[in-house]
């Protein structure tokens, strides 16, 4: 069994490559924006935060503490994006809950198909995540009234739906690639390890 600070080090490891392979590819798109919290473009920041440290609970621990660290993280996005009005607090619980469904499903049906394929995780994270998105942004969008979007035309609701949604399939594909890269590093770490360098 792996000392508690290996298992600290491992769990640092996996969740930080998939947030920067996050920050990566929303700085080529987005430059800084991707730092400012009132910007969607945050998402490129925040969104890995919880995906990664949530995904790497649910490898490490039960899924009753997985749960317990998923409302810590809501707890923390609150504070991060200043939700203070009952709308905000809405779009965020829609906001998180969608991660962790995401980041579940990935889990529970398609993790174990990745071994056999370096693009798998990237793949289809990217395609979960950014379905997911869609969906909550379109549940979210049925609430205008209370979003105070009450005067948005079609149009408006078809392009913050399709927005997010890309948001979505770039983040999860970065989040993919970094629990690949993660793993891969982790496994070569592993093996240095066994032979004593």
């Amino acid at each position: 069994m792996a000392p508690a600070t290996s298992k600290v080090q491992l769990f640092i490891l996996h969740a930080l490559v998939p947030v920067i392979c996050s920050i990566i590819i929303g700085f080529i798109f987005y430059q800084d924006g991707i730092f400012y919290p009132y910007r969607g473009t945050f998402q490129f920041v925040w969104s890995a935060v919880v995906a990664s440290v949530f995904y790497y609970l649910l490898v490490y621990l039960r899924m009753r503490d997985a749960l317990l660290g998923l409302l810590v993280l809501f707890l923390l996005t609150l504070v991060t994006t200043h939700s203070t009005s009952a709308v905000y607090i809405l779009r965020d619980i829609f906001y998180v809950a969608g991660i962790g469904v995401s980041m579940y499903l990935y889990f529970r049906y398609f993790r174990q198909s990745a071994d056999s394929n370096y693009a798998y995780s990237a793949v289809m994270i990217a395609g979960i995540y950014g379905l997911i998105y869609g969906v909550t942004v379109a549940v979210l969008m049925a609430f205008e009234r209370a979003l105070a979007l009450e005067g948005a035309g079609a149009s408006m609701v078809t392009e913050i739906i399709t927005n997010t949604s890309g948001f979505g399939l770039w983040i999860g594909f970065a989040i993919g690639a970094g629990i690949t890269i993660g793993d891969r590093l982790v496994s070569l770490r592993g093996q240095r390890v066994a032979h004593g360098t």
